[in-house]
């Protein structure tokens, strides 16, 4: 007989690589799964123990041998699916040509959108579109992929083999429709005849198991040149659906028909609001008994998060029915309220000092008690700190950035086809940097407006107000930063921001893996991409509020598109 250890000498029958030790010998040596099975056989044979294997043994062994020939028949399939690709890359980096929108296809209804924008390192919830058991019916699928792996290799299915295609162009069609090259140069644009060369090839040669579609994806992927656009296989995907910063499991933005209101958009699996009955297209009409109308998704959000104690009651109104709903929603297990980013103080007995070191659910709400509680100690002039503040929900800076500027002011532009963060105006501003200097080359999409509410602000715009900035001041800081400098409100001090302004979305495939992909990028009011460039200061060291003042009244506010 013989013994199967581990490295570090334990028994282990699923390693990789393992010790093969005849209990007659003290010596060992290195072997491959196959080089054990070939060695193994070797020595049942002259030791003449064969009989004395049992059934469950043979067994084991057998499967172990087939497992390794469906998987040796794999890695040869993803040599030649490598060879395949580096020909194609080889050939589109001839023909590249910049984005055109000819050819559109409808592939956005094959799978599922899970949030409608990120940037990139800013939290936020990651929830399914819309509820029901379609996620667990397919879940079986996740459990079932080594054995039909292994099934498929040994003849295979062509029920099976379909759905594998279907998996791989899913991902091609969301690319193909969504992605934005927010980073390569913009004589390279998206090449879209590239991508269909891709999906020709793939129908061509179509997968032989869902891992060998997942690998195809990965390398689909990599041809784009974007880092932050990445696959993500079923296992982690589902622990990513679980994410919730609401504690509830809610997603929720503004009407975009009546955008007073707030409604549902989709809830997170399995969670409280789910159970509860809350279903997707419901309008929040109050928050532990606070009407929420006028409110933007991300103040209700934040009243949720706020709820002291572990239940939060919600009203709720639906088509169809004429009274509201009432229904307590229990926190998640394990959630915690965000703590208050904002601390402050009175300077020089006039001069307001915030600061800010994050965007989360309790930043705007802070930032403007943080306003009113220095004006009653007699504070006529603001500074607001966002040095070495990475970011966090984007939508934070927008609100508070509504609290500093004039009623119907815009705070930032969108490029990319995804509507991300809510309700935006559309412009007749091209979504091609090139376009808008006067190339003939457009984008089929146009730029999109985040703008300031029709509400005065909570800041009169005669105070004076200076933002700190540092290198590491980055995404919703350098959102709220180039709104401030661009809408001429506010002087900036310090040294350039980092520069980071992409615009994810979040993608559920239809047998619950997903994809990661760049959407979209921000731009200023005055049309500067914040993505790599950042935000330029006017001052390296602050100046006093007198230049500061001077410096705003000598800035002219850029045309509203």
């Amino acid at each position: 007989m013989m013994m199967i250890h581990d490295a570090e000498g334990n028994n282990d029958v699923h390693g990789r690589r393992m010790r093969i030790t005849p209990r007659r010998s003290s010596s060992w040596k290195s072997r491959t799964f196959d080089e054990f099975v070939v060695e193994r056989h070797q020595y049942l044979y002259h030791m003449r123990v064969d009989r004395s294997l049992t059934s469950g043994t043979r067994a084991w062994f057998a499967r172990r041998a087939r497992r390794s020939r469906a998987s040796n028949a794999l890695a040869a399939t993803r040599r030649a699916r490598a060879r395949r690709l580096g020909e194609l890359q080889s050939r589109a980096l001839k023909t590249t040509t910049e984005d055109r929108g000819d050819g559109l296809r409808p592939w956005r209804d094959v799978a599922r959108v899970v949030v409608a924008a990120l940037v990139t390192c800013a939290s936020a919830s990651l929830m399914t579109a819309s509820p029901g058991n379609w996620a667990r019916a397919n879940a079986s699928e996740v459990d079932a992929r080594e054995g039909n792996a292994v099934q498929r290799a040994n003849g295979g299915d062509n029920d099976e083999r379909a759905r594998d295609v279907d998996v791989l162009n899913e991902a091609w069609g969301l690319v193909f429709d969504n992605f934005l090259p927010a980073r390569a140069r913009e004589s390279e644009g998206f090449d879209r005849d590239a991508w269909a060369r891709l999906k020709d090839e793939n129908d061509s040669h179509p997968p032989h198991s869902r891992e060998e579609a997942y690998e195809r994806i990965r390398d689909m992927l990599e041809t784009l040149g974007d880092r932050y656009t990445r696959f993500v296989e079923p296992e982690r995907f589902t622990s990513m659906l679980k994410y919730d910063i609401t504690g509830v499991g809610l997603n929720i933005a503004e009407d975009a028909v009546e955008p007073d209101r707030v409604k549902v958009l989709g809830l997170v699996l399995d969670s409280s609001a789910m159970r509860a009955g809350v279903v997707q297209d419901d309008y929040i009409i109050a928050v532990n008994g606070e009407a929420v109308r006028g409110k933007s998704a991300f103040a209700v959000s934040s009243l949720i998060q706020e709820a002291e104690g572990d239940d939060v009651e919600l009203t709720i109104s639906r088509a169809g029915e004429d009274a509201p709903r009432v229904m307590s929603l229990k926190r998640a297990d394990g959630f915690s309220p965000p703590s208050s980013p904002v601390s402050m103080r009175l300077e020089g007995g006039h001069v307001g000092y915030i600061r800010l070191r994050e965007f989360n659910a309790l930043a705007e709400r802070d930032v403007a008690k943080a306003v009113r509680d220095l004006r009653a100690q007699g504070a006529d002039a603001y500074i607001l700190d966002l040095r070495d503040n990475p970011g966090g929900l984007v939508q934070a800076g927008v609100e508070i950035a509504r609290l500093f500027l004039p009623a119907d002011s815009t705070i930032a532009y969108t490029e990319g086809r995804v509507v991300a963060g809510g309700v935006k105006r559309d412009t007749e501003v091209s979504a091609t940097k090139s376009a808008r200097h006067g190339s003939s080359s457009e984008l089929p999409t146009k730029l999109k407006a985040i703008a300031t509410s029709k509400a005065d602000p909570v800041v009169d715009v005669s105070v004076p107000l200076v933002v700190f900035v540092n290198g590491r001041s980055a995404s919703a800081s350098e959102i709220l930063t180039g709104a401030l400098k661009d809408n001429c409100r506010a002087t900036v001090v310090g040294s350039q921001t980092y520069g980071k302004g992409l615009i994810q979305s979040v993608y559920e495939l239809s047998d619950l893996s997903g994809m990661v992909l760049t959407v979209g990028k921000y731009v200023t009011p005055g049309l500067v991409d914040i993505d790599q460039h950042g935000i330029s200061v006017d001052y390296a060291m602050f100046p006093g509020f007198d230049r500061a003042k001077e410096h705003v009244a000598a800035c002219r506010v850029p045309p509203k598109y």
